[in-house]
Order: C-alpha cells, then sequence, then structure tokens
C-alpha cells in the first residue's frame, strides 16, 4: 500500500485577504512525499510443530502468529480430532464438562457417565456434598483421558467456589491427585488452575512446596 502526501504552498495557507497586493509569494509547490506501508515478513510455525510454515511475505492468520511464540492449547470439547491435529498440552474444567454433557457424540462422554454412575458419591446425603464428589470424578476421568492423549500437561481447573477457602483449596488438589494417580496419571503431568486469591495464592504456595505444579488465574473481588 502507497500513500502520497502533497505538501500545500505557504500562500494557500494564509488568508484571502492577505494575498490581495503587488506582493506574491515566490514559494515553490513542494513535491509530494511518497512512503510504503508493508506488512512485516515472518515465517509462523504450526502450534503443534506439525503445520507448515508460512512463507515469507505471506499472510497468516492471527493464530499463526501467536503460535510463532508460542503453543497453542485448545479448550473445547468440539476440538477432538487428536489424529490430525496432535495438542501438546490440554486442560479440564467445569465449562468443558458442560460442553461434553450438551454433545454425547464426543469421545468423553463415558468419562463423565461413569463419575455420575459413582457408588462413593452416591452414598453422600446432601445434594452440595454429592454434586462436589461428581464434579471432581469427572474432572480426574475426563483429565486422565486427556492425559493419554498429549505428550504435555494436563490442567485442571479448581473449583471457583473454594476461592476463599485455602485447606478447601489443598483438599481438592489432594483428592484430584489421588484419583489422577489411581488412573496411572503421574504428578509430574498435572498442573492445577487455582484461583488467584489471597487464600488462593497461599493453598498454591503451599501446595508448590510439595512438589505440587500449580498455576494462578482467575481474579474475584
Amino acid at each position: 500500500m502507497v500513500l502520497s502526501i502533497s505538501t500545500p504552498t505557504s500562500s494557500s495557507l494564509l488568508p484571502a485577504s492577505s494575498q490581495v497586493g503587488r506582493w506574491t509569494s515566490s514559494a515553490r509547490p513542494a513535491k509530494p512525499a511518497n512512503f510504503s506501508l508493508r506488512r512485516p515478513s515472518f515465517a509462523a510455525r504450526g502450534a503443534a510443530g506439525n503445520a507448515p510454515a508460512s512463507p515469507v511475505g505471506e499472510v497468516v492468520t492471527e493464530l499463526d502468529a501467536v503460535a510463532s511464540f508460542s503453543e497453542i492449547v485448545p479448550d473445547t470439547v468440539v476440538f477432538d480430532d487428536f489424529e490430525r491435529f496432535v495438542p501438546t498440552a490440554a486442560t479440564v474444567s467445569s465449562s468443558l464438562l458442560l460442553g461434553i454433557a450438551g454433545l454425547p457424540n464426543t469421545k468423553f462422554k463415558s468419562a463423565i457417565d461413569t463419575a455420575l454412575a459413582d457408588g462413593e458419591c452416591n452414598t453422600l446425603e446432601k445434594p452440595k456434598d454429592k454434586m462436589s464428589c461428581y464434579l471432581t470424578k469427572a474432572l480426574a476421568n475426563v483429565g486422565a483421558e486427556l492425559a493419554h492423549l498429549v505428550p504435555g500437561r494436563v490442567s485442571t481447573e479448581i473449583d471457583a467456589r473454594l476461592a476463599y477457602d485455602t485447606q478447601g483449596i489443598i483438599q481438592r488438589v489432594h483428592e484430584l491427585l489421588n484419583l489422577y494417580n489411581q488412573h496411572d496419571v503421574s504428578t509430574e503431568r498435572l498442573l492445577f488452575k487455582i484461583p488467584a486469591t489471597w487464600q488462593g495464592i497461599e493453598a498454591s504456595r503451599l501446595l508448590e512446596s510439595e512438589g505440587i505444579q500449580t498455576h494462578l488465574t482467575f481474579v474475584y473481588r
């Protein structure tokens, strides 16, 4: 794209009344100033390292640009074509479980059905405790399946209702970790997503001292 800018003469900047008389401007018209704006050239690599790089100078998408600096981790239940597009890491959250429940044809549907049929959860009397048990089991079941599909770590979201409960967060992480270990998923493959409240930061500090990897996300007032 080329833009042309013409600089006006000095006389054209004066009021009409000041241009009348015996004095005339001797200023020459300025030549148009031409300059070009060009798209920067760079080659973007694929998110998982298996996509062909874009030729230098070719227009690339925003996704390609981001992939040239970082790894793309899909966080959607619709994206389940792991054979064509191999992700390097994964994340599991309550919103992901909701998406799986709404798409019965997805490969992770059985993981949720297994959690809902869990005998331990069904023995709990309080509905709140029962739902919390279902959620924890479902997160671990889906996360374990993802761990067997990706080479990197699996991030698991901690219930936001525990955002102001340090001990509650620690207990929930230990419960999830125990369930993951039952699915033969080692601690080194896991990452726990904790709310970034003061209580969450303290819980993260204590968990990290145990060798459990965490990262802070979301900020609640």
